[in-house]
């Protein structure tokens, strides 16, 4: 069972995926973590696949236009 400070920590990490969303647009976060443009990272897709998740739940409650 994940613990209070836990939980506060995803959400925190949540937020901060969310402004760097807004702040650089999803061309930009594109650009910086597709695992096609950082072969050398290991952890590229799955870094990807959050923030793609996170921007798909952006889109579906409207903080960023489409």
């Amino acid at each position: 069972m994940e613990s209070a400070k836990d939980k506060q920590k995803l959400i925190t990490k949540f937020n901060e995926i969310q402004e760097e969303i807004l702040k650089i647009g999803w061309n930009g976060v594109l650009k910086k973590y597709h695992p096609d443009m950082n072969c050398d990272d290991t952890d590229a897709e799955k870094t990807f696949k959050m923030y793609k998740t996170i921007y798909e739940n952006m889109k579906k409650r409207m903080i960023v236009q489409c």
